[in-house]
């Protein structure tokens, strides 16, 4: 009897381990794994909100400076997701799989950074009257690291400006960092964004518990 008790938990201790692991971060993506993504990123549905809110982390408004709004780890797996929504009409499980292909080595870390009352589209100049645009660019004095262990050296970076509207200024920037895959490793990364002024923000991703 005890050896017939002990059969059925040992069975749903593995299958939690199997659900553990085909939770956690994978690389590279198989192509049932692709298609399961393109499918769920045909959804538009609370499973795929919430799937989707895993991966970003949205923070609040600070009393000064610039506000770092949002902070997403962009997985293979969720890149697929992403793509796959964006491009529901005549978009098929087949150019997911080559989409994937083309760039399947690749993690992106999106920053958002809005411009604030504090913290306008314009940089204050020591001479009275003779504040300037701030350069689109003004993310270059941002620092952001990805770090693992120690911090791990993007392939690339690249800065978007944000608008609200045709004819109004910027209103803030995207930061993409992108890493190659065999950079970072299943588990805990962690996020940090220095500001000029020398705020610092600081998140952090699972990538145990993301795919």
């Amino acid at each position: 009897m005890a050896t017939s008790a002990r059969i059925p938990s040992a069975i749903l201790a593995l299958g939690l381990l199997t659900a553990q692991v085909s939770a956690a971060y994978e690389n590279p993506l198989d192509p049932i794994s692709v298609r399961e993504a393109y499918f769920l990123g045909q959804r538009n549905d609370d499973k795929l909100a919430e799937f989707l809110a895993q991966y970003v982390k949205r923070l609040p408004l600070p009393k000064q400076g610039p506000h770092i709004a949002e902070i997403e780890l962009r997985t293979p797996y969720e890149q697929v997701v992403v793509r796959s929504h964006q491009h529901s009409m005549g978009y098929s499980a087949q150019q997911a799989e080559k989409d994937y292909r083309a760039q399947s080595d690749l993690i992106v870390l999106r920053v958002q950074i809005n411009l604030t009352p504090t913290y306008s589209g314009y940089s204050v100049q020591t001479t009275p009257g003779s504040a300037q645009p701030r350069p689109e660019d003004f993310w270059r004095d941002f620092s952001i690291r990805l770090i693992q262990d120690k911090p791990i050296t993007p392939k690339k970076i690249t800065g978007r400006p944000l608008y609200r509207g045709r004819l109004r200024p910027y209103s803030g920037v995207d930061v993409e960092l992108e890493f190659e895959t065999v950079q970072i490793s299943s588990g805990p990364v962690r996020v940090e964004v220095l500001t000029p002024e020398g705020q610092s923000v600081d998140v952090e991703f699972d990538l145990e518990k993301l795919r």
